[in-house]
């Protein structure tokens, strides 16, 4: 990708008077040329941050004064919550006064069902006195029924006597025929014996007769003793039934009780808690009027910050009006612009923000493009090419853009070029790795395959207005569209990328040059030019020599040189990244394929020893990927250096007879580089604890190369800095599958599961705790050694001020100046 380039002499080859500040041949002019260029910089620049302060100030201003509707509404909503609240709480007395009334006539009814089954018992005990008395006078009725067929034998017997004494006298008589007169009165006796037996067979019969009628009695008598008793029984188990229909009345009427008892223990809680949140919303109505008091009175005091910004503004005016007329008078040469050089310890591979996922390459790019919005040198969320912006709904973001804002080559930017860009970002014929960050505006996906012509989220609504609609509420979006990947660029017809930054990028072999943007909408930069050389070695000498302004520190070695020489200053900041030993998971060496195994190796490597030897204490051992600035977990137990349990480790998962070597990829061509060395200590520990290793030399252009690691190595090294300090975008790039950034292809379903959820998480505790987790889960499957998070250290010469590095690792070029010659 070509930037204009022109030839440029390296800082070696410059002539000394070309640089205002190496030369030995300064005078009062050169210096008095660089104060007035200064003031005029610094001039331009306050002017510009009032106008972005009175647009803040008015966007304060609408925000105050919604707020102050919100407020309104809230207390309209809160008046009717109390009215609601009061009508629920004489509810609730009505309630537990009709508990009460319930609660004695359940008394009541416990009393009657009390005396309602005594007296079924009593019943009970009366239909079983009569059930015996039926029983006792049926057994009377049956012996009398056995009399009666005793009287029945008996009479059988009288009526046999009876036939006999007929027969008697039938033979009497005819005896007494026979003696004639002298058996007559024989004949009288045996005819009354007829008589006697006749009248004895007739009484016989008529007994028969009544003792059948009296076995029929008593047949139905039996009968009816017998019916007597199934009513008996039948009334009997009716009144037990009863019995039992007043005992579950008795026990439900008891349970009744104490639940009365429970309800009316809850509505009297109820009834506190709703005096105490009758309480409570008094107090929040007072909290509120006094908060929109409070909000009135922060409305006039934006008022009154709006007002002074605009005498601000028109002093701004005035100071650069008597600035100009003053420097007119100033007599000097014109200022020729100062020259600064630095240096950066590698190659960059390229120079298309689009496309570039390396923090070194960020140190250019950050200043040599600009976004559509900006991250300042605090680390904060700052305008950009967006002047304002404000949410519409709870996921459309509305950009509001500076008007004459301009690309490099002087045209200006619109919202139709913004919607080019990140079309350009997303489109699959670019291919570029940072696509991700637009992944959650409507209709990227559906673009970004093919499927649709237009990103359907991102509404050009004018010339100087655009909305982003998202799929969902995503905290991280603003500060992702702060970053240098994120910039806005341009394409010529000779497919030039044109940038709109505070410099202009020129490059040329291992030369880059940055050449202050004088229409830039920040103002234009305090230096002229800065030259960034590329070097591999003799940083501190050359920095010692005056061939650097300024420099970057990331080893002990340069860090030990530098430390004795006078007349500069040594800062160090902490920065938001990790250094780290990615397995390639698609390998097929045992060692990666063994979760166990890759836990032995992070108790292998002595990461200490590495921040001592190798970056002079400038750094601290990471126990997992996150940096503690981004999340802090304490109770995350890392693998400090245990080289005993690393070989136990590998023994129990039976590798310690593996032949097959390691590959670990090697810089063949950057020389003694942070990332080589620690390539070397990696080998060296590893070869200790029994693991045959190799080096697999490759070109650092290549060195992270995806297709490359999968192909060559099971281990590669690498770093990751921070965009943001959003956990989200930090560990998505890394971790979530078929990104490019996720070098070591690792693909979990439930880390992605649990990204996907914790990425859409609006409660911030709730959503940190998710991260721990996610962590925790990564560290156990161990997809890396995990190496160390990275102090930066960076010296500069005393005359320079305004050189700050933010906790992304970046330095604002545009805010360096030269206090003196």
């Amino acid at each position: 990708m070509l930037f204009w380039s022109k030839k440029v002499p390296t800082p070696s080859s410059l002539p000394a008077s070309t640089n205002p500040i190496s030369s030995s041949n300064i005078n009062i002019d050169t210096h008095t040329a660089l104060l007035k260029h200064n003031q005029e910089c610094a001039v331009s620049k306050i002017r510009n941050k009032i106008e972005e302060t009175e647009i803040a100030a008015d966007s304060l201003i609408e925000i105050t004064n919604s707020i102050n509707q919100s407020v309104e509404v809230q207390m309209i909503s809160i008046e009717k919550v109390v009215e609601e609240i009061s009508n629920y709480s004489a509810l609730a007395q009505e309630v537990c006064a009709s508990t009460e009334s319930s609660k004695q006539i359940s008394g009541q009814t416990l009393n009657v069902a009390n005396q309602g089954h005594d007296a079924v018992r009593s019943s009970i005990q009366a239909m079983s006195a009569i059930g015996q008395s039926v029983v006792d006078a049926k057994g009377v009725v049956i012996t009398l029924e056995s009399k009666a067929a005793q009287i029945n034998t008996l009479l059988d017997v009288i009526k046999d006597i009876a036939g006999n004494t007929n027969l008697l006298s039938l033979n009497a008589s005819i005896e007494a025929a026979r003696a004639g007169e002298a058996g007559r009165g024989f004949a009288v006796v045996a005819q009354e014996v007829k008589h006697l037996a006749e009248r004895s067979v007739e009484s016989v019969d008529y007994i028969s007769k009544t003792i059948a009628e009296i076995n029929q009695s008593i047949n139905k008598t039996l009968q009816a003793m017998d019916a007597i008793a199934t009513k008996v029984q039948l009334g009997t188990q009716i009144a037990s039934d009863t019995a039992q229909v007043f005992n579950t009345i008795i026990e439900a009427v008891n349970n009744s009780g104490a639940v009365y008892e429970e309800i009316s223990a809850a509505i009297g809680k109820q009834t506190t808690s709703l005096e105490n949140v009758m309480g409570s919303t008094g107090n929040m109505t007072t909290t509120f009027h006094q908060l929109i008091s409070t909000v009135e009175v922060a409305s006039l005091y934006t008022q009154f910050v709006k007002t002074t910004l605009s005498s601000l503004t028109e002093a701004s005016t005035g100071l650069q009006t008597i600035s100009t007329h003053m420097l007119e008078k100033v007599s000097c040469a014109p200022f020729a612009g100062a020259v600064l050089r630095t240096s950066l310890p590698n190659e960059i591979t390229t120079f298309n923000p689009l496309m570039s996922t390396e923090y070194l390459g960020g140190h250019i790019l950050s200043n040599a493009h600009s976004g559509l919005l900006s991250i300042n040198a605090s680390g904060h969320l700052a305008p950009g090419i967006a002047k304002s912006w404000h949410l519409e709904g709870d996921r459309t973001w509305v950009f509001n853009l500076r008007k004459g804002a301009k690309f490099h080559n002087g045209q200006e930017i619109t919202a139709q070029d913004i919607k080019k860009c990140y079309e350009r970002l997303l489109h699959p014929s670019t291919g570029s790795p940072n696509a991700w960050c637009l992944e959650y505006v409507v209709g990227a996906e559906e673009y970004s395959k093919g499927i649709a012509s237009t990103v359907s989220g991102i509404t050009v609504l004018n010339r100087y207005q655009l909305s982003i609609r998202l799929s969902f509420p995503y905290s991280g979006f603003l500060l992702n569209l702060g970053q240098f990947y994120c910039s806005i660029t341009a394409i010529d017809d000779k497919n030039n990328i044109i940038g709109c930054g505070p410099y202009v990028l020129n490059t040329e072999e291992d030369i880059c040059t940055l050449n202050a943007f004088s229409d830039h909408f920040n103002g234009e930069a305090y230096i002229k030019t800065i030259q960034v050389q590329l070097t591999k070695e003799n940083v501190a000498e050359d920095f010692i020599d005056g061939k650097y302004d300024f420099i970057f520190i990331d080893n002990k070695s340069l860090l030990d040189k530098l430390k004795p020489v006078p007349d500069i200053k040594i800062s160090t900041n902490t920065i938001m990244g990790t250094y780290y030993a990615g397995f390639n998971l698609t390998s097929t060496s045992p060692y990666v394929q063994n979760c166990e195994a890759r836990q032995a190796f992070n108790y292998a490597i002595n990461k200490q020893r590495i921040i001592d030897e190798i970056l002079g204490g400038l750094g601290s051992e990471s126990k997992g990927p996150f940096p503690p600035s981004i999340v802090n977990d304490s109770s995350l137990p890392g693998y400090s250096y245990n080289p005993s349990l690393a070989k136990s480790l590998l023994a129990k998962s039976g590798l310690t007879t593996v032949r097959q070597k390691f590959r670990i990829m090697y810089r063949q061509d950057a020389g003694p580089t942070v990332f080589n060395k620690i390539t070397e200590y990696i080998l060296e520990d590893l070869t200790s604890t029994g693991v045959e290793c190799e080096l697999i030399n490759v070109p650092a252009a290549k060195y992270l190369d995806v297709n490359l690691i999968k192909s060559s190595a099971d281990l590669y090294i690498a770093r990751w800095v921070a965009d943001t300090g959003d956990p989200d975008n930090f560990l998505h790039p890394l971790f979530s599958p078929g990104l490019r950034t996720n070098r070591s292809s690792y693909n979990s379903e439930i880390v992605n599961k649990k990204l996907a959820m914790a990425n859409q998480m609006i409660h911030p505790a709730k959503r940190l705790d998710m991260y721990k987790d996610i962590q925790k889960m990564l560290v156990q499957d161990c997809p890396w050694i995990f190496l160390y998070h990275p102090n930066m250290a960076y010296a500069n010469r005393n005359n320079i001020s305004g050189i700050k590095m933010n906790p992304l690792g970046l330095f604002k070029y545009e805010d360096i100046l030269i206090e003196k010659t």
